[in-house]
């Protein structure tokens, strides 16, 4: 009798090649994860290695399993019949739907690499298992002539986690079954030595790797689970986790695992395995997370687009559910019919969208332009609608080159017609396997079979697409729903409009703006502004000097009065120049308020110093050349000529800003008066056009003439544009009533711009202070969540320390170890009590600390930095003589703060010798360095919580060395640098007022 005999092709044409690539096949090994219970499914490719390793947590396989299931071919491993079990469950979980039907995902790891080695535990059995271990060669199954009884496949089982011996008994089995192979005729030497040499490089030792993974993975103590070993991996992995040259699109890889369940829509079900996805991309063990669950779609992200549907379409294939318009207009229970069935039940069954849609242009958007951006980058690497079947996705639905709906190619026809884009839409279509059980995916994983069930279901979403475009975004219709849509993006569209050309406006003067005060504090430092002023009065000294040629006393007379009158007004022309305006028609951030307002004060320091003395120079070089050359200049003549010029000059600014005022002024009435015009022009041209069509109306000769629906269509023409111009004009007449003019009771012109400024401002610095205070509240929680975790930790150190206490005080060779000891406990102890009152400074004294032990705790800290960045570390006599009184614990965290700053601005310096250099007197501790200069405007706010000129700097370290110096009745400043130095802080104790 003759029998059918199955070649190890058979199972690399089911495998490798059914498998659309390695994203796909590590999805299916997911999905038998979730089949198996796991709870967590790790990957870890090592690049130096070649080496993929997957890890799941889930019930594992018996060895008897292993043989009957996994190294059997066909669907038995999840199906029940006389001869095999059904695989086992997890009953203190809830039951999960078989995901993996097919055994598609134990062959599809061919696809992967060339080479498997499995190890898996049977976990929650009646009894306790050993780990199983099986080592695959795929190269075998490719091999023409071989069948599958002719291959060889080692199965050990081990007490403990197998270690590199282990591994190569396995491999040494292989390779003695190819030997017979090669003996027996049944493969050539060259296949022989080919995959001999593949055995050979498998060099692994599962032990020491699972010690070093990430992820609380174990065989051990009652645990379970699946690990794979494959090497060498396929070279498209790389090409898959990388991309190609369109950074903005999505990989491979993150196509087909970011999203694996459904976490994007708002009460989203939970996720019931948490993926991670290591790539090594050197050995230093560092490592790339590629599955960032941030990057995908949020429920927060959801909740914010522009438009919302969502509904059920039931078992006849008819819609049902809620749309919601730009979040304002909704309409409940609406119904799109689908006629495709004859209103017979669909073979496809009932199934739920939930989706959302977000507008490619910016001006008809309702999201913030922040928020807008983000979704805009996400749409267009992750933007269509994901299928889920019992909440796991179903590839290759969701990825944008994959238009089952056929979504883009009709946009391609008619845009206007077909409104929805994949790259703008996001969102869900949820099916189970109770209710959809006829549709069946392939056998590789590339979509549903083409049946009957998804010819329906097909259907049914194309016809729902056309369908809700033509209902809600038809800019032709005048439907209700579409009349919405229209009139709200054309307001959208108006106001992105008028904001557009004001921020345009806005942005040339503030960079102007921003532009002026970096250069006045560029000047101020390097001094131009002392040097410009000098030079005015030098070339004065030089005109003044040349008089003495002049015999006529008369007309020398006059040219000190005209050499001093110009000179007087290059000093005034020279002062306007450098001063800055106040900051109108654009909104500043709280840092830039702060920088003006310093300049403020810097610009007044200029006018009674720099300006003043000019002032009192010039008055002095004009006596000095009248005595000289015995002159008398009327005085009265010099004072009229000085009050004539500032009345010139005050005219000549008024005047200028009159101009522009009424420039303005005439300006927007001018638009105005146009524009109304021109309103009232077009509500003429439509009168006449309506009743022009009296002449093509016959009543008396047509029975059925409708004279209410004539007089309708013909005032809804007409008010259509009066409506038009009395929304337009309300506008106008609102904008002019808002102007707002009034003076104080000082004599102050208050004006509704500068009230707009400053509620601008203030919205800018609330921003500022809730995006801060957020930062801070996930700070302050995590420190809770940190403090609470090492409590009973560090009262078993404070206890410890104790105990070493004891044999310290009896041996002295102890007593360095315990003093350093205590001293970085506390330290440590100190950073984490500056979040909580808990525990407060418990077991601790205030004592005098010599600065000397300071700076030995520094050097301990630092020295290995001070070494790489060539920085030196200086003290005084005066240091080393003083001692502070107080908490280690409170000034500790605080030198430690300042070197730190210190290393950093020096490593960003170009001086040549870097030093930090520590000094003390009776006044106070100075902590000096010769790195980047702080600039004047940053001389106060450094010490403002979240001001940081670092980069990713959070602007946390100088406040809170304020706040518990000052609890501790100390003060830090920034003063004047010491010789050499170019920054020196000083922490010096808090005088009361009787003592000062």
């Amino acid at each position: 009798m003759a029998q059918f005999k199955t070649r190890a092709r058979a199972l690399d044409l089911l495998g490798r090649q059914q498998i659309a690539g390695i994203p796909t096949a590590i999805n299916e090994l997911i999905k038998n994860a979730h089949d198996a219970y796991a709870d967590k499914f790790d990957i870890d490719f090592f690049r130096k290695d070649n080496l993929l390793v997957l890890r799941d947590d889930g019930l594992g396989m018996t060895k008897e399993e292993f043989e009957t299931r996994w190294l059997t071919i066909g669907t038995e491993s999840k199906f029940a019949n006389r001869k095999t079990l059904l695989p086992p469950i997890d009953n203190s979980k809830t039951a999960r739907p078989v995901m993996g039907e097919k055994g598609i995902g134990r062959l599809a790891i061919a696809s992967i690499g060339k080479q498997v080695l499995i190890l898996t535990k049977a976990n929650k059995r009646k009894e306790d298992h050993n780990i199983v271990g099986v080592f695959i060669n795929w190269e075998l199954f490719e091999l023409p002539g071989i069948n599958l009884e002719d291959i060889t496949i080692p199965i050990l089982e081990f007490d403990n986690f197998p270690d590199e011996n282990d591994i190569n008994d396995m491999k040494s089995e292989i390779s003695l079954s190819l030997k017979n192979l090669l003996k027996n005729d049944i493969i050539s030497k060259d296949d022989f030595f080919k995959i001999s040499s593949s055995i050979d490089s498998f060099k692994i030792n599962p032990r020491e790797l699972n010690n070093k993974q990430v992820g609380d993975f174990d065989l051990l103590n009652e645990k379970g689970g699946t690990f794979f070993y494959i090497a060498p991996v396929n070279e498209t992995l790389i090409f898959d986790i990388e991309g190609g040259e369109k950074g903005g699109e999505a990989t491979k890889i993150e196509k087909m695992l970011i999203g694996f369940h459904n976490t994007m829509t708002p009460d989203h079900p939970v996720p019931i395995i948490d993926i991670s996805f290591r790539d090594y991309r050197s050995d230093d063990d560092t490592y790339y997370n590629l599955i960032d669950k941030e990057q995908f779609f949020t429920p927060q992200e959801f909740a914010i687009a522009d438009h919302h549907f969502e509904g059920t379409f039931d078992e006849f294939g008819q819609f049902k559910g809620l749309i919601n318009i730009y979040g304002e207009q909704k309409f409940d229970n609406h119904i799109i019919n689908w006629n495709g069935n004859n209103f017979r039940e669909t073979d496809c069954g009932p199934f739920k969208i939930n989706f959302v849609y977000i507008h490619g242009d910016l001006r008809s958007s309702k999201v913030d332009s922040e928020n807008w951006a983000v979704l805009s980058a996400k749409t267009n690497k992750f933007g269509a609608l994901y299928i889920y079947k019992d909440n796991i996705r179903i590839l290759p639905y969701g990825d944008i080159d994959y238009d089952f709906l056929n979504i883009e190619k009709n946009r391609s026809k008619r845009a206007s017609t077909y409104f929805f884009s994949h790259r703008r839409m996001f969102g869900v279509i949820e099916i189970n396997n109770l209710q959809n059980f006829k549709l069946t995916e392939k056998a590789g994983r590339e979509g549903f079979i083409e049946n009957k069930a998804y010819r329906q279901f097909q259907d049914i979403l194309r016809n729902f697409m056309i369908q809700l475009a033509s209902d809600f975004f038809d800019e032709k219709s005048k439907n209700p729903q579409s009349e919405f849509y229209n009139q709200k993006k054309q307001e959208l569209s108006s106001i992105y409009s008028a904001l557009e050309r004001r921020d345009k406006l806005a942005k040339g003067k503030k960079e102007k703006f921003l532009e002026d005060l970096d250069n006045f504090f560029k000047n101020l430092t390097s001094k131009k502004f002392e040097n410009e002023v000098n030079n005015i009065l030098d070339e004065t000294r030089k005109n003044f000097n040349s008089i003495i040629y002049i015999k006529d006393i008369d007309e020398s007379n006059q040219k000190i009065i005209d050499y001093e009158f110009d000179s007087r007004k290059k000093l005034s022309d020279y002062k306007k120049k450098v001063s800055i305006s106040n900051p109108k028609g654009f909104t500043i951030s709280k840092n830039n308020r702060i920088d003006f307002d310093t300049y403020l004060s810097e610009f007044q320091l200029l006018e009674n110093g720099l300006f003043k003395i000019a002032s009192n120079s010039l008055d002095n070089l004009v006596d000095e050349f009248t005595s000289k050359l015995n002159l008398e200049i009327s005085k009265r003549k010099r004072l009229e000529q000085a009050v004539e010029f500032i009345s010139v000059e005050a005219k000549k600014t008024n005047t200028k800003k009159k101009n522009e005022t009424n420039e303005v002024v005439n300006d927007v009435s001018k638009k105005i008066k146009e524009l109304t015009s021109e309103l009232m022009l077009d509500l003429d041209n439509q009168i006449r056009m309506v009743k022009d069509k009296f002449k093509h109306l016959g009543t008396n000769n047509v029975d059925d003439f409708d004279l209410v629906e004539q007089r309708k269509s013909m005032e809804e023409e007409i008010e259509l544009i009066s409506n038009r111009n009395t929304f337009v004009m309300d506008r106008i007449i609102r904008q002019f009533e808002s102007f707002y003019i009034e003076k104080s009771d000082e004599g102050e012109i208050i004006t509704n711009d500068q009230i707009s400024d400053a509620l601008a401002e203030e919205l800018d610095e609330l921003r500022e202070r809730v995006q801060a205070d957020i930062e801070l509240s996930q700070l302050g929680l995590a420190v809770g969540v940190l403090h609470h975790e090492f409590g009973s930790t560090i009262r078993s150190i404070r206890g410890s320390l104790k105990d070493l206490k004891a044999w310290s005080d009896v041996n002295e060779k102890l007593e360095g170890v315990y003093k350093n000891i205590k001293v970085n406990f506390e330290h440590l102890d100190g950073y984490l009590n500056l979040f909580t009152p808990l525990n407060r400074r418990l077991n601790r004294k205030r004592e005098d600390i010599s600065l000397m032990e300071i700076k030995a705790f520094l050097i301990d800290l630092f020295k290995s930095r001070m070494e790489r960045h060539n920085i030196q570390f200086k003290h005084t006599n005066g240091f080393a003589n003083e001692k502070l009184f107080g908490f280690r614990s409170t000034f500790y965290p605080v030198f430690v703060n300042l070197i730190d700053n210190a290393i950093y601005w020096l490593n960003h310096s170009d001086v040549d010798q870097k030093t930090i250099r520590l000094h003390a007197d009776e006044s106070g501790i100075y902590i000096s360095n010769n790195g980047l200069e702080i600039p004047i405007q940053d001389r106060e706010r450094i010490f403002d919580l979240g001001f940081s000129r670092k980069a990713h700097g959070r602007g946390m370290g100088l406040n809170i060395s304020k706040e518990v110096l000052n609890a501790e009745n100390y003060n830090i400043s920034n003063v004047i640098s010491k010789e050499g130095s170019t920054v020196t802080f000083k922490i010096e104790r808090i005088k009361s007022e009787n003592n000062e």
